[in-house]
């Protein structure tokens, strides 16, 4: 006896294209749900214009001198002006104990390329404090490769830009807290 397959109705997929639909649906969206994680997790990095926390003073001072002009130095901290950044104007760079850059600040040029805030970090996991006029958000994160802590700040009077960036490591004492 031989066997003929059913006839099927033309819009009834066949097995091959019920599966290759499947793929084409369930393949992306584990794609998805496992990228997902790896974004949401994205923390703002510990550095600003090629300056990183825990940077030594003599690499810090060279790639200074790179982008911009010593201007003075005070308690610890230097100021710098930034020669050709459209962004930034100014850099403030304190160092620790031991000569390790312990914060950057950087301040935005008042004509300048504006930041968002979001170009910082994903402002779902920062804090957000004060309002129009006195805006400001913190992150908190940890470097996997230095093993500290730091936090990163960004404020601004406008909404949506910022007029000054900075991160800072914690637990970590600058230069002069041992003077009286």
């Amino acid at each position: 006896m031989v066997r003929f397959p059913k006839p099927r109705h033309p819009f009834q997929p066949n097995k091959v294209e019920e599966k290759t639909a499947m793929q084409r649906t369930v393949v992306p969206a584990l794609l998805l749900l496992g990228v997902a994680p790896l974004a949401a997790a994205r923390q703002p990095a510990p550095r600003i214009l090629g300056l990183h926390l825990g940077m030594s003073y003599v690499q810090a001072h060279s790639r200074l001198s790179e982008i911009g002009q010593f201007k003075s130095e005070d308690e610890g901290q230097q100021v710098w002006i930034l020669s050709h950044d459209q962004r930034y104007q100014y850099a403030i760079v304190g160092f620790d104990r031991g000569r390790r850059v312990r914060y950057i600040t950087v301040l935005a040029r008042p004509e300048g390329k504006p930041v968002s805030y979001s170009d910082v970090g994903d402002l779902a996991n920062a804090t957000r404090s004060g309002g129009p006029g006195n805006l400001r958000y913190t992150w908190k994160a940890h470097d996997q490769i230095g093993g500290f802590e730091y936090l990163v700040i960004a404020k601004g009077k406008n909404l949506r830009y910022l007029d000054r960036f900075a991160v800072k490591r914690l637990g970590v004492e600058n230069k002069t807290e041992d003077r009286d």
